[in-house]
């Protein structure tokens, strides 16, 4: 069984962020290591922070977009090419 990785304040983590609504493909130069996905009428966006403070900052952009951030979820396993 492969030890789950601890998750800390300072170290890089991936999250997937879940919004009310459809972001438009301009708002990506912002957010170098993400990937986004639309399922009905939701984005979902997923990436790699860089610690604690840049999820919250990362919390802030999509709240400045203007869309009701619905969940965030912590991905221990998560590897972009799997999306």
């Amino acid at each position: 069984m492969e030890a789950r990785t601890t998750l800390t304040l300072d170290k890089p983590a991936a999250y997937q962020l879940r919004l009310q609504g459809l972001v438009s493909a301009n708002w990506s130069d912002w957010l170098k290591d993400s990937a986004a996905i639309f399922e009905d009428d939701q984005t979902v966006i997923y990436g790699v922070v860089r610690d604690q403070a840049g999820l919250f900052g990362l919390i802030s952009f999509v709240r400045d977009l203007g869309l009701p951030l619905v969940s965030v979820e912590y991905l221990p396993d998560y590897k972009k090419e799997n999306l």
